[in-house]
């Protein structure tokens, strides 16, 4: 699938090589638009493991059923479509009181607990380590400053 260049962006022609190059490009794509593994895998009708294996390795190379998305993936020819997906995804779940950084953030420790399935203990620390870092900053978001000033000049 070629995209036609009325401007200076470039082409990516895809061979289902998954080169470094072309890694990370996906990965650049998918985090640019604000793309969880399980959103994109679902536009493209595959398992979330199977993009981030094509992200990430060991696979190198793309079955040829999906090359041509692909190919329209890097081009951005999904762009708007991907983006408006995000969107209601984030609309429906959070609102907009969310900002980017922490949804991916939530996505990250999603995956990792996931991942963990087959380690309990893991798992165990990674939420109480999210628990205890959240308590610290709500503590210190209602604990008044060492050397904080009040509006009337005195010290609390």
């Amino acid at each position: 699938m070629n995209k036609a260049s009325d401007n200076a962006t470039s082409t990516f022609f895809f061979d289902g090589q998954l080169t470094p190059a072309i890694r990370r490009k996906l990965q650049e794509k998918r985090c640019q638009i604000g793309l969880p593994y399980q959103l994109i895998a679902g536009f493209f009708g595959i398992n979330w493991s199977t993009f981030r294996k094509w992200e990430l390795g060991p696979t190198e190379v793309c079955e040829l059923c999906f090359r041509p998305r692909l190919e329209a993936f890097l081009n951005g020819d999904y762009d708007v479509q991907l983006r408006n997906l995000v969107q209601a995804r984030t609309s429906r779940n959070y609102g907009s009181l969310v900002p980017q950084e922490v949804l991916t953030c939530l996505e990250r420790v999603s995956n990792a607990y996931r991942l963990c399935h087959e380690r309990p203990d893991l798992r165990d620390t990674l939420v109480k380590g999210i628990d205890q870092a959240t308590a610290e900053t709500m503590s210190k978001l209602i604990s008044p400053a060492d050397n904080q000033t009040a509006a009337d000049g005195t010290r609390h």
